[in-house]
């Protein structure tokens, strides 16, 4: 019975309630930390590493200018500062016999500041047509590069039809051509603020070319810390997030160690002015106690040893009496001097006495303390 009131005792007591605590806060806000890491690592995936593949279709515009002509958005995704792109514009092309003889022509790429709004649309066509500046908008960045349809020899394609005639009446898309066309390479925007929102793309082939669609693709050229993360995302992903933990957990850490000192500092300050308190009214009463004692000549509980409780692990308060050692300071009986001897003694010390010579009292006064003394001795 005895163990478990000491188990209990010690389970129940302050040092261990606040490790218990201590340990549930540092649990709870070791996991929240990984939470937020992994949060944070997500974040700086998204804002760091690039899509590698950025595709916005061009809606070609016909008939508003000698050549067709095309506005397109690039906010999303946002392209990535301090990265190398390649550029390219994709035509899908029909193999008809205009496009074919057209021959050469040149594509020019555009990339402004300003976004994509109905003010930029009537910019683009006054350019198109005037070939002015833009209006209200900034040339981030301009290439013109010439295109061609691949030639093919009439002879080939003449026999390739023959042979895979069923397939081209049952595919009749085998007759498109697309034409990838490369309009810069390794374009870099070294801060935020020169990232294009807008691509200007036009087709100089007259309104004669024909093509069904067209879109422009930014490709990036990955490289370093970028390249890894974007290969390896779940390597990279718990690196991160356990060096974002660790860095978490070390200012936690300090800041648990600075206000745990603090705490720790106020608190047993508390517990020393409580304690000198105690012992100050301890003490007050005892002293009281001690005082009626002595002035009514009672027993009081000051005259028995007390113990007072104290905090934590520190050794009980005790109260030892004074007890009065009267027998070692008790004179003996034997050495109480009488009191009639004692009196003539200081009576002849102090006076002169008459030898009495000559007269019938010589003796008669030592004589008599003689016979006292005499007297005294068989009482002893």
């Amino acid at each position: 019975m005895e163990t478990f009131q000491e188990t209990a005792r010690v389970v129940t007591s302050k040092p261990v309630q606040r490790a218990v605590v201590n340990v549930v806060l540092l649990v709870s806000g070791a996991v929240t930390l990984l939470c937020l890491a992994a949060v944070a690592s997500v974040l700086f995936f998204q804002n760091f590493v690039p899509d590698q593949f950025v595709t916005t279709p061009i809606h070609l515009q016909y008939g508003l200018s000698s050549n067709p002509y095309g506005v397109a958005a690039l906010t999303v995704p946002m392209l990535k500062s301090q990265q190398d792109y390649d550029i390219s514009v994709t035509l899908s092309m029909p193999r008809s016999l205009p496009n074919v003889e057209r021959g050469n022509f040149m594509i020019s790429l555009y990339l402004l500041d300003s976004r994509y709004s109905d003010t930029l649309d009537v910019s683009a066509r006054k350019f198109a047509n005037d070939r002015l500046d833009f209006e209200q908008s900034n040339v981030l960045f301009r290439s013109r590069r010439p295109a061609l349809i691949p030639y093919v020899d009439p002879v080939v394609s003449l026999g390739s039809r023959i042979l895979f005639l069923l397939y081209h009446l049952i595919v009749p898309s085998s007759q498109t051509c697309v034409l990838n066309v490369p309009v810069a390479e390794r374009v870099t925007f070294p801060t935020d603020s020169a990232i294009p929102s807008t691509a200007y793309v036009e087709v100089e082939a007259g309104q004669g070319i024909q093509i069904y669609s067209a879109s422009i693709t930014m490709t990036a050229q990955l490289s370093g810390l970028r390249w890894l993360m974007f290969h390896y995302r779940l390597l990279t992903f718990i690196t991160f997030t356990m060096l974002f933990w660790v860095c978490e957990l070390g200012f936690m850490v300090v800041a648990w160690a600075i206000l745990s000192s603090l705490l720790g500092t106020s608190s047993s300050s508390t517990e020393l002015k409580s304690h000198r308190n105690q012992r100050r009214s301890t003490t007050g009463g005892m002293t009281d106690s001690d005082g009626y004692d002595e002035n009514d000549d009672g027993d009081d509980a000051s005259d028995y040893p007390q113990q007072f409780p104290t905090y934590g692990k520190q050794p009980p308060l005790k109260h030892e009496p004074d007890v009065k050692d009267e027998e070692e300071h008790k004179q003996p009986l034997h050495e109480i001097p009488i009191a009639g001897e004692e009196a003539d003694d200081e009576e002849e010390e102090g006076e002169p006495r008459d030898s009495g010579i000559g007269t019938s009292y010589s003796g008669e006064g030592s004589s008599s303390v003689r016979k006292r003394s005499i007297r005294s001795d068989p009482e002893r």
